[in-house]
């Protein structure tokens, strides 16, 4: 009993419920509100058109100078020809003589002191058996003159109207509300297929959407607003469970190696204290390695929480890297720099961008190559190139360059220092401001990297 209380409970604050009452409520009111205007309408018609007949008749009998019952009676006759009149005049005169306009009216005037009379319409009596009458009289000099005017036929029409008008508020009530039904399960349905839908994701790790309805309209943006959100939340997922793998992978080689020559020194140390300056000559390269790879990891993580907040000078801010950079650059350096070049972002972004293209040209190119680097200005864009005389990268590996970790040459990577990392950084941040990054190859050999950027 209590659960069948708790699922009618459940039920009743549904949307599908909530609108079907609302509406069949509305409907209701709406018809019996029509219903109730259109019939008083029709008694008050009825009624004034009753009174207007009175009126015509009391008009004609009060004109009259009969002073006898007999005349009465013969003028009487005249109004009351017909078997079906609805006329009942009752004449008294002043010598006390009464006269009928039929023997039906004589046994009506009889009963007349029981009729009962309506507090709205006064003129309105209604006999033992429930017939209506229209009442009204009139004073002459000779005789007050009494007119009963039968009611019945027109109040028969009210009730016909009345029972028509019943049956169809009846069949539209009935109509209407399984509309209401079927329109407010369509519009509730969406939302229930989409809790259904959440309901059975037990987490994001799948590819499962949810279905975007073509009505309601509101329905169908909450829809395609929540599969953006989950796509969003997805993208970050992998992106933190990427994280965490390429992370621990990047960390257990220098972690193990570390460790072994710790363990090397504490075996072999004493007796043999010519491996120790080797040992931590190595350990001193790995924590460095690891000292890089965290911060490179920090600032990939931290890209999107910063904001664009200031013009940068691009063209002082790569004059500004080279120079912090020269010490470590032995190739011969090429520079082409169209000076103005402002852009919208933050600054130490750019500077990022700037720093790892170079520092990937200088570790792949031999101290005898060369690197080119240019900054020059185009239509609303400007063009961001590093050039190498390196050792170049294979079509097949230039979808991968920008990976976490991704080295070109792997039986190289313990032999060339960096984390992998830095070209991350870069797709990361050319992405985050809606550039665009393309890398070709420079004849006989080495790399280009051209990045693209709107300017202001």
């Amino acid at each position: 009993m209590k659960k069948n209380k708790n699922n009618f409970q459940q039920r009743k604050n549904t949307t599908q419920f909530q609108l079907t009452i609302r509406f069949i409520s509305l409907l209701v009111a709406t018809v019996l509100i029509l219903s109730i205007t259109f019939i008083t309408i029709t008694i008050s018609e009825i009624y004034e058109s009753t009174e207007e007949q009175a009126a015509v008749l009391e008009n004609s009998l009060k004109n009259r100078e009969a002073k006898s019952v007999s005349e009465w009676q013969r003028i009487l006759s005249g109004y009351v020809s017909r078997d079906n009149s609805p006329y009942f005049i009752h004449v008294g005169l002043a010598s006390g003589e009464v006269a009928y306009s039929s023997e039906d009216a004589k046994e009506l005037y009889n009963e007349f002191s029981e009729f009962k009379q309506l507090a709205l319409f006064d003129q309105l009596l209604w006999s033992r058996e429930f017939e209506p009458y229209f009442y009204t009289s009139i004073q002459n000099e000779e005789a007050k003159i009494t007119i009963l005017v039968d009611m019945e036929d027109q109040f028969e029409v009210v009730s016909r109207i009345f029972s028509l008008t019943l049956f169809i508020t009846g069949v539209v009530i009935v109509a209407g509300s399984l509309v209401t039904y079927r329109f407010s399960k369509k519009l509730s349905g969406s939302l229930v297929r989409m809790n259904e839908e959440i309901s059975d994701m037990e987490d994001f790790s799948n590819e499962r959407l949810l279905t975007v309805p073509e009505t309601p309209q509101e329905v169908q943006n909450v829809s395609k607003s929540f599969n953006q959100l989950l796509e969003k939340q997805r993208q970050s997922l992998k992106r933190e469970q990427q994280f965490v793998t390429d992370a621990s992978h990047e960390l257990r080689t220098p972690l193990a190696a570390i460790r072994g020559h710790v363990n090397l020194i504490k075996r072999r140390g004493e007796k043999h204290p010519e491996v120790i300056p080797t040992s931590l000559a190595y350990i001193d390269k790995e924590s460095k390695r690891m000292e890089i790879l965290a911060e490179q990891l920090l600032t990939l993580g931290r890209l999107e929480n910063q904001s664009r907040e200031e013009t940068v000078d691009l063209s002082a801010l790569v004059r500004q890297t080279l120079n912090d950079l020269t010490v470590m650059i032995k190739q011969k350096v090429t520079v082409q720099i169209d000076d103005g070049i402002t852009i919208q972002g933050h600054q130490e972004h750019f500077y990022q961008i700037i720093r790892n293209l170079i520092e990937n040209a200088v570790k792949y190119t031999p101290n005898s190559g060369s690197i080119v680097i240019k900054l020059l200005a185009q239509e609303k864009s400007c063009a961001l190139i590093v050039e190498d005389s390196g050792i170049g990268i294979a079509d097949k590996e230039k979808k991968h360059i920008f990976e976490r970790f991704y080295r070109v040459d792997q039986s190289r990577s313990s032999e060339v220092p960096g984390s992998g990392i830095g070209l991350s950084i870069v797709n990361e941040l050319v992405n985050l401001y809606g550039g665009t990054i393309e890398v070709t190859d420079v004849l006989p050999i080495g790399s280009r990297f051209t990045i693209n950027f709107r300017t202001n």
